[in-house]
């Protein structure tokens, strides 16, 4: 006896074809809609804040320095000072950048707007939401992306930065974008495409031209790979080829400041600076501009003093961490309690670091409370998770929670600052979120048994 297939269940070959075409639609066009929600909501307070702090930067801080570096560029005097001294001090990315938005405005009739330079900051803050989406969806499910999404939309340190020009969240934009690349798909031991390999290893050399810690981090995807990978020799192959993506906007960079002061210099000169001030004998772990690191250079011309300051900064450095390790660890932990310590500095920021007081005492307090609540809480829950996350069969997660280990280690190399969490902040939400959704799953999966349990009344 034969049973006749329901019409409505019945499929001929070709709509059998194209059912898992539809239904691939259906997910991206699900994903499309919700990152289009994801992007409103990031975009919305960035505007919001930065309407609210449109004003220039002020005295001789970050923030002033790349906007007058910046407009020298877009004058098309190369990167300079007023005095037309060629620099080379900040790492030239994030000001090529804002030039770049600044020459726009005079072709196309907008200006140099400060209020468009922060918007910019705004939607590399609002694209960085899109990426984490992105990235939590490929190493997880929607739910993860969406809370993770959502998070960092409006995570308060992460919005209070677009109100100052600071290289921050570009810097964070291109190291997110770099991750999601390599974390596209799951990880096989027979390596993967070059061409996945090198457009990585370019984003992270676009980041290491905004901010140079990103220069030696293949080497964290080679100690993934060497234990990952059949073939060392792949591992090793792979390595070479993200730092060969890196190296096409390092090394000619480099080529021009070593033209431009006449001794091989490397992508910026603020190397010896940094290491001075965390580790000169006396340092205290934060960031200062007093001590040895900046007395004797009078009488060098202002370019002289930046190439010496590099290269004896470097020395003293090194002569003083070698001459007095017992200090090290204090001073490390002193390092970690600056860089750890808060989540509030995007308003000193944005306030050019007391230069430029605009905002009444109690909102201040009220909108650091905010941060560090935020803050404290989603660090809570994604340490609770992280060790289940790093040690998950998917190799990805892992790697994804080294590197927010590297971003966080590199200060402690230098000085630590709160300026230097930020861009681990879009990584340890994913992980926050991760967590939150395992809780409420086994939350869920416990509630009927619960629910059967005879409990008499009292």
């Amino acid at each position: 006896m034969s049973v006749e297939t329901p019409a409505a269940i019945r499929t001929d070959p070709e709509t059998a074809r194209e059912t898992p075409v539809v239904r691939a639609f259906a997910v991206r066009r699900i994903d499309v809609l919700l990152m289009v929600a994801l992007f409103i909501l990031a975009i919305i307070p960035r505007a919001a804040w930065v309407a609210y702090r449109d004003r220039a930067p002020l005295e001789l801080s970050d923030p002033a320095l790349y906007s007058i570096f910046s407009d020298e560029i877009a004058d098309g005097h190369g990167y300079e000072g007023l005095d037309g001294r060629k620099v080379a001090y900040y790492p030239v990315g994030y000001p090529a950048t804002v030039a770049g938005l600044k020459k726009a405005g005079d072709i196309f009739g907008w200006g140099r707007s400060i209020f468009s330079v922060k918007m910019m900051n705004g939607m590399f803050g609002a694209i960085t939401v899109l990426l984490v989406y992105l990235l939590a969806s490929r190493m997880f499910d929607r739910r993860v992306a969406l809370v993770a999404g959502m998070l960092e939309a409006i995570f308060p340190s992460q919005v209070y930065y677009t109100g100052a020009l600071l290289s921050e969240p570009e810097f964070t934009m291109l190291f997110v974008a770099a991750l999601l690349v390599l974390l596209w798909k799951p990880w096989t031991r027979e390596g993967m495409p070059w061409l996945q390999l090198l457009s990585a290893g370019l984003l992270l050399g676009a980041g290491t031209m905004v901010r140079g810690i990103l220069i030696v981090f293949p080497l964290v995807l080679l100690a993934v790979w060497l234990f990952y990978l059949h073939s060392k020799k792949r591992a090793l192959l792979q390595a070479l080829t993200v730092f060969v993506g890196i190296c096409v906007f390092v090394v000619p960079w480099s080529i021009r400041n070593t033209i431009v002061f006449g001794e091989l210099t490397g992508p910026s000169t603020n190397l010896g600076d940094d290491l001075c001030i965390g580790n000169f004998n006396g340092a205290q772990g934060a960031f200062t501009l007093e001590g040895k690191c900046f007395e004797g250079y009078e009488g060098l011309s202002p370019q002289e003093t930046e190439l010496e300051r590099n290269k004896r900064g470097l020395r003293i450095a090194v002569r003083d961490v070698i001459t007095h390790p017992a200090r090290m660890p204090e001073l490390i932990a002193q390092k970690a309690y600056w860089l750890f310590y808060q989540d509030d500095d995007g308003l000193s920021a944005s306030m050019d670091f007391g230069n430029n007081v605009f905002m009444p005492g109690y909102r201040r307090e009220v909108l650091s409370f905010a941060a560090n609540a935020i803050y404290y809480a989603t660090g809570a829950v994604a340490i609770l998770g992280a060790l289940a996350f790093a040690c998950s069969r998917d190799l990805r997660r892992l790697f994804l929670f080294l590197s927010i280990l590297y971003v966080l280690a590199m200060p402690l190399v230098f000085f630590g600052n709160q300026r230097f969490h930020f861009p681990a902040i879009p990584l340890v939400v994913i992980i926050g979120a991760a967590t939150m959704i395992m809780l409420w799953d086994r939350r869920v999966r416990r509630l009927p048994a619960m629910e059967r349990l005879d409990v008499p009344a009292s």
